[in-house]
């Protein structure tokens, strides 16, 4: 498995593990339209513009890929947004400045140790920016909730989240020491 920078030519890939990983996750535990609101096209155009607009072009955040080939890109990791205005609780936000945005891994490669090396790859990143502390928001019907308390990640509370329509919830965890996630420091 081999982890490298994102590039544009990657959209494709990029827009059908996102999908696919939704759809596996999800699938019985949120009504269809959620599953159905992102198609794979849709999501493609959407990495083409955060390409053409520069997103990935600065020191902000980091979108990693892993893949089995050059061109073969299996998961992606999105890190290091900044975190003011997305927490409720501003005292998450204050202690937990950057976080995990996007996490996905095409469902034949879960459960193979590829999430766990995209988030050492991202907390490596962000401790080489001089990064303290690190958080995500998972929803609440996400079975793979438990991989980030594997990982070190403690449970900081809860916030309401709207998807199409369907009221649930964002679980945040954090790692108020980036170089707890094993592999990191």
């Amino acid at each position: 498995m081999r982890i490298r920078l994102a590039k544009r030519g990657d959209c494709q890939s990029l827009g059908e593990v996102i999908v696919g990983a939704q759809r596996s996750a999800f699938e019985g535990r949120v009504p269809e339209p959620c599953l159905s609101e992102l198609p794979v096209s849709t999501s493609v155009a959407n990495w083409r513009r955060a390409f053409d607009s520069g997103a990935f072009d600065s020191d902000d955040q980091v979108l990693l890929v892993a893949g089995t080939e050059p061109d073969k890109v299996v998961a992606f990791v999105l890190a290091g947004g900044y975190t003011a205005g997305l927490f409720r609780d501003q005292s998450v936000s204050a202690a937990y400045a950057r976080e995990i945005t996007s996490l996905h891994v095409a469902p034949s490669w879960q459960n193979r140790g590829v999430g766990r090396s995209l988030v050492e790859a991202a907390a490596a990143w962000l401790l080489a920016r001089h990064a303290k502390a690190l958080a995500v928001r998972v929803l609440e019907p996400n079975p793979n909730r438990a991989f980030y308390a594997r990982l070190g990640a403690e449970e900081l509370g809860s916030q309401p989240y709207d998807w199409a329509g369907f009221a649930t919830r964002e679980v945040i965890y954090g790692w108020p020491d980036i170089r707890r996630i094993r592999g990191a420091a």
